[in-house]
């Protein structure tokens, strides 16, 4: 009789917690997928929702609601007294900021998202080059839902290691830790054609400038590890043996694109005043394609790749420091390598690393293996 009263008892529970719980029914709910932020010229913050309609007689499959505020909760409180369903924010996949806001500061704005519950930390933030309103509710003929459109757009070059990944989660991380600046993808539109321009790069809070993928990747390369990413370059045509027709025209090079089927790369600080950091970074890479033809089962024209794209990624990781050191960010993260090599350095402020920082010197030491090559033009 006990196990039978036990049962009774916990079904009971069950049901009076279920009673009393917020219950959300579809049907009454709008689920917003993606939010963008605009400041406008008073200094309030214009807010935008999208959100699917799941009315089959709608003319429209989207949902587009706009308020004005101070906060996104406010905002969100406006958007809600426009709509005949609850707006929640649970499904949204992006959310987006103008350049504006984000040369203002995206701390506090930001903040109250994260600290929402029924907001995913996973949520991707992104800089968008003009106003989000107007990407937002510009009639897109092909795209549908431009929330989820945008999220699989970003999603997939992530996962293609053409752009590095930024979370709510991950943005926050960086921006609470000392050594380390936060970045975001940055959108742009053309037309009706959306593209990620490039990753923008954020001093704290603010945006100070950004940085092409081609370079937002050799900043990965610096401290991360490859699996699947590529990368192009061009290396003299001279080196081959070749003597192009024409100096100095684009024939003098020769374009070359790598598949990174590995890479590992290691930070040492060498010296701590000025800093000094040595690079290390090994990296097993194929050819995908060349604009010569060469036959690369030649030993030595193998060796000569390999250490023309050793010269090449050594020219170009420096040019994107320096671009690092002028906007004075580090995304990096070269400052948690100094915290974290120097006793008594735990406690090192943001501002002390970034007089460091400029006067750093980064010394890059790369060593390539072309493993098997693919195909030539």
């Amino acid at each position: 009789m006990l196990p039978k009263r036990l049962l009774a008892l916990w079904c009971s529970c069950i049901l009076v917690l279920a009673g009393c719980s917020d219950r959300q029914i579809f049907d009454e709910t709008g689920l917003a997928t993606a939010v963008g932020y605009d400041l406008l010229k008073d200094g309030d913050v214009r807010g935008t929702a999208i959100m699917p309609s799941i009315n089959p007689e709608a003319k429209e499959k989207i949902q587009v609601f706009s308020a004005i505020g101070e906060t996104s909760k406010g905002i969100r409180d406006r958007i809600n007294l426009q709509s005949d369903k609850r707006v929640l924010g649970g499904q949204i996949r992006v959310a987006l900021y103008n350049e504006k806001l984000a040369k203002r500061g995206l701390g506090s704005i930001v903040d109250t998202l994260y600290r929402d519950s029924s907001i995913s930390s996973r949520v991707y933030l992104c800089l968008f080059e003009g106003e989000t309103y107007d990407m937002l509710t510009h009639p897109y003929s092909e795209e549908g839902n431009i929330g989820i459109y945008l999220y699989r757009m970003i999603e997939q070059n992530i996962e293609g290691e053409k752009i590095p990944s930024s979370t709510m989660h991950e943005f926050f991380r960086s921006y609470y830790d000392k050594g380390i600046d936060p970045i975001m993808p940055f959108i742009a539109r053309k037309g009706n054609e959306l593209q990620i321009k490039g990753i923008a790069l954020f001093r704290g809070e603010r945006y100070v400038g950004w940085i092409t993928p081609k370079e937002a990747f050799l900043i990965k390369l610096m401290h991360g590890k490859f699996r699947i990413g590529s990368y192009d370059t061009s290396v003299p045509a001279h080196i081959f043996g070749e003597m192009p027709k024409n100096r100095g025209s684009k024939k003098d090079r020769v374009q070359l694109v790598f598949d990174t089927i590995s890479s590992h790369s290691k930070i040492e600080l060498t010296q701590v005043s000025p800093p000094i950091f040595d690079i290390h970074i090994r990296l097993n890479a194929r050819i995908l394609e060349l604009t010569l033809p060469l036959k690369l089962e030649n030993a030595r024209l193998m060796k000569i790749m390999e250490h023309a794209l050793e010269e090449e990624l050594g020219k170009e990781l420096q040019k994107v420091v320096h671009k690092l050191q002028d906007l004075n960010v580090d995304p990096a993260g070269f400052g948690i390598v100094y915290r974290s090599n120097r006793r008594g350095k735990a406690n090192m402020t943001q501002a002390e690393w970034r007089k460091m920082f400029k006067e750093a010197t980064f010394r890059f030491h790369i060593k390539s293996t072309i493993i098997r090559n693919g195909v030539m033009d």
